[in-house]
């Protein structure tokens, strides 16, 4: 009983470990060096080609922890949603954290995303907050 006890839970992990490395291999190498650096203790558990909002494709990324990143073709980061711990500081440009530690202390980011004008970032409060490429305000949004 406990040898078979033994081998299931020899054959599911390895299982996990050869599906986490499947879903790693369809994702570009710049991607993964994303992940590593901005969530090295996250490990990638679905990875796939979807359409963006411009109908043109994108890889879609959820991390164990619930994070979502979705990258273009080349592999750089387009959108980054965590909502449990919010976006990690290190990816967001200076001046807007100081801009949310002002004017929202009790919130934090849950979503930030490139955008051609610069960067918008979803806050927990539910409330959506363009800025320049510089990381400065430029507008709530409604």
């Amino acid at each position: 009983m406990m040898r078979k006890k033994i081998r299931i839970a020899a054959l599911w992990c390895l299982t996990l470990l050869l599906t986490t490395a499947c879903v790693d291999e369809k994702i570009p190498p710049q991607s993964k060096t994303f992940i590593d650096k901005y969530f090295p203790n996250s490990t990638v558990v679905l990875a796939e080609m979807d359409e963006d909002d411009d109908n043109g494709m994108e890889y879609s990324v959820l991390l164990n922890d619930g994070t979502k990143i979705e990258f273009d073709l080349q592999g750089e980061w387009k959108r980054v949603g965590r909502n449990k711990t919010g976006v990690p500081a290190t990816l967001i440009p200076k001046p807007i954290i100081e801009y949310v530690k002002t004017n929202y202390p009790e919130d934090v980011i849950t979503k930030l995303s490139k955008k051609p004008y610069g960067f918008k970032i979803e806050l927990s409060n539910d409330e959506d907050v363009r800025f320049n490429p510089h990381g400065q305000f430029i507008e709530k949004i409604d």
